[in-house]
């Protein structure tokens, strides 16, 4: 029986990960998901998932009870430390697998068999329950906005400057977690899914382009700050406070 598209109230559409290794099963929860609204990613091997699920970009991983071989729960035990998206797993597994998926961070399990209504109705339940934590579509800094959905930095006055999918992915991650340092390590696992000096380089010159669209003295920031040893951070403050004195490393 085929869905039948409704008009969703915000709160009920997302930003979904489909992990599967099985193209067809992938298929069909694409499918679904995209017809009831969700902007869709598909994840096919365990380190795409992991990499996906980490990356901050999304409100929601679908996943089945193994992906590439690797279980449900040994995923939820990757993912879930490092960043607060939902999850949900779907059955076919062991007996255990419910069990041990919720054990590790899942919020959801759905049992096998199921159908395609009841999949997309627990999507919706699970966005609305995180609805709150999802975090904002803007920042509103002292002269400028971050448009979170447009990936553009508005400002000073009629300039607008518009953030590559890297930039974008390293500042949003930085935006979601705002007053804590992000290792070099975490931000470069957000772009690139082996981390080595490379990435580790090519991440500085990601923060120095930033810096540059972002802060009105990019030598001296007070938005990106280093966290010497550790990686960066997202100061958020008012737009009145003062700029500390960081140097720009």
């Amino acid at each position: 029986m085929p869905l039948k598209r409704r008009n969703y109230p915000p709160e009920d559409v997302g930003r979904i990960i489909v992990a599967s290794s099985i193209p067809e099963k992938r298929k069909e929860l694409v499918q679904t998901l995209e017809f009831e609204g969700h902007d869709v990613t598909e994840a096919v091997t365990a380190a795409q998932t992991i990499q996906e699920g980490c990356s901050d970009l999304h409100d929601l991983l679908l996943m089945e009870s193994s992906v590439d071989g690797v279980p449900a729960h040994s995923l939820c035990r990757a993912i879930r430390p490092e960043t607060r998206v939902g999850i949900i797993v779907l059955g076919g597994g062991s007996a255990t697998t419910a069990v041990d998926s919720l054990n590790a961070g899942a919020d959801d399990y759905v049992p096998a068999p199921f159908g395609m209504p009841e999949v997309a109705a627990r999507v919706r339940a699970i966005l609305r329950r995180i609805s709150g934590r999802r975090g904002p579509k803007q920042i509103v800094l002292q002269d400028r906005v971050i448009d979170l959905e447009a990936r553009r930095i508005r400002g000073p006055g009629d300039r607008v400057s518009r953030l590559t999918p890297k930039e974008f992915m390293v500042l949003h991650s930085l935006i979601t977690h705002p007053n804590q340092p992000r290792t070099h390590q975490t931000l470069a696992q957000t772009v690139w899914r082996n981390v080595g000096r490379g990435e580790l380089e090519c991440m500085r010159t990601i923060v120095n382009r930033l810096r540059r669209k972002l802060e009105p003295d990019p030598q001296h920031p007070r938005y990106i700050l280093t966290e010497h040893s550790v990686g960066y951070q997202f100061r958020l403050q008012s737009p009145a406070a003062e700029p500390p004195a960081t140097p720009n490393v």
